[in-house]
């Protein structure tokens, strides 16, 4: 797969919308490694693609930041 085939990752926070990666502070520390995926260039295990408090907004502290892949909001790999 080449980059320009990478699935594209977004992150949107209910208060400020549209969030850069540098503004997402990843919470979840539950996976091992060997359970990280690549998306984007952004590493993420299977629970932070679940409903949940896993990324937090670093301007609000909101943490019901939710990851968008490829356009579609994603809960479950």
């Amino acid at each position: 797969m080449s980059e320009t085939d990478e699935p594209k990752v977004a992150f949107i926070c209910p208060k400020d919308g549209p969030i850069s990666r540098e503004e997402v502070a990843f919470l979840c520390n539950t996976c091992g490694k060997g359970d990280l995926i690549v998306r984007d260039g952004i590493f993420l295990c299977p629970e932070c693609l679940k409903d949940g408090e896993n990324f937090q907004c670093m301007l609000c502290d909101s943490k019901e930041v939710k990851v968008v892949i490829d356009g579609q909001e994603h809960h479950h790999l």
